[in-house]
């Protein structure tokens, strides 16, 4: 019979996982920020947001690279899942998941994971949306070309699947394009940058420099990188963030079953 992770069981896991990424990046010079609400919940609460159950983590293109090279292998339990690595994957991000876990969301199956964003150079504020479709093409067509929907999409999806899979390039090449376009604005070089590829879209454009200077904040009675300027990135991204939402908003966006192999 399949035991059940608790709540409680589920934090301890992402702690774990995020204790040994924190030992990592800081033995090898490698910058990272908590991100999304995990950053908030940093801030106001020195942890989990009460009704959150995810953490998420962001790095500059240049370091989120190297941790892509460096990290994978480096510990037994944990598995580092990306679109360059997993033929299965369809999203412009890593995972590093537990692999002693499973964990079953919408369409999707791995283990308890801990998201890993890349924050991209990106361009001037008026040239955002532009940047913003194109980049939503390419995944789109990443997206119904991954096997991921042989086992999981609807009929249509399945076809797309199998037209795509005849009628246009490999995958592969669309991955290696989409890359390219990612990397197209050098983050040492542009004036904005931002985890484009996160929830917020264009919430995600801030000044580069907020991504360059560092600290540590307090996280569940543990300690933890920081970009300095949070006040400005959780300001764009929440507004008065120190305000909690009304109740009825106070809820978990995650549906989830997880279980202990």
């Amino acid at each position: 019979m399949k035991k059940e992770i608790t709540m409680e069981e589920l934090r301890t896991i992402q702690l774990d996982i995020l204790d040994k990424i924190h030992a990592f990046c800081t033995e090898h010079g490698i910058r990272y920020s908590l991100g999304g609400g995990t950053l908030l919940g940093a801030v106001r609460h020195k942890g989990y947001i009460p009704w959150d159950d995810d953490i998420d983590i962001m790095l500059p293109r240049p370091d989120y690279e190297r941790f892509l090279k460096e990290f994978d292998g480096k510990y037994a339990e944990l598995n580092l899942q990306h679109y360059g690595n997993d033929n299965t994957c369809c999203i412009p991000f890593a995972k590093v998941y537990d692999n002693r876990t499973v964990l079953i969301e919408k369409l999707q199956k791995s283990g308890i994971y801990i998201d890993v964003f890349p924050i991209d150079g990106l361009p001037e504020e008026s040239r955002i949306h532009e940047y913003l479709t194109l980049y939503h093409k390419y995944l789109h067509k990443i997206y119904f070309m991954t096997p991921f929907y042989l086992v999981t999409g609807s009929l249509m999806n399945r076809i797309k699947y199998y037209v795509k899979k005849v009628l246009f390039p490999p995958r592969k090449k669309y991955i290696a394009d989409f890359y390219s376009y990612l990397l197209s604005f050098n983050f040492g070089k542009s004036v904005n940058a931002g985890a484009i590829c996160g929830v917020y879209a264009e919430k995600e454009l801030m000044p580069r420099k907020t991504f360059e200077s560092y600290i540590t904040v307090e996280f569940e009675g543990r300690h933890y990188m920081a970009i300095r300027d949070y006040d400005a990135y959780l300001t764009k991204h929440y507004g008065d963030y120190m305000q909690l939402p009304p109740k009825e908003k106070q809820v978990s966006h995650h549906v989830f079953t997880a279980y202990w192999k």
